[in-house]
């Protein structure tokens, strides 16, 4: 098992230990308030948004689409025990 060691803080920097075959890699990404939408994402397809849509995933695209129509043989809503 690989002795990798490493501390985060609220700080912008970042200690890290790795041995000889080892590698640590940091990245950061910053987002503004309001500068991404739901269909910024790679596996999202927003298109077709209209009022009561909601999103399905779809395995054959490996994607999820906005629909407006449940028509699914794998779908079970389940609404609980009343």
């Amino acid at each position: 098992m690989a002795n990798i060691k490493g501390k985060l803080r609220q700080t912008t920097k970042l200690k890290g230990k790795a041995g000889s075959t080892n590698e640590i890699v940091a990245q950061t990404v910053k987002l503004s308030s309001g500068s991404i939408r739901l269909g910024d994402l790679q596996d999202v397809n927003s298109s077709g948004q209209s009022d009561g849509a909601m999103l399905i995933y779809d395995a054959s695209a490996g994607q999820y689409k906005v629909t407006t129509q449940l028509e699914n043989e794998n779908l079970n809503i389940i609404g609980g025990t009343y």
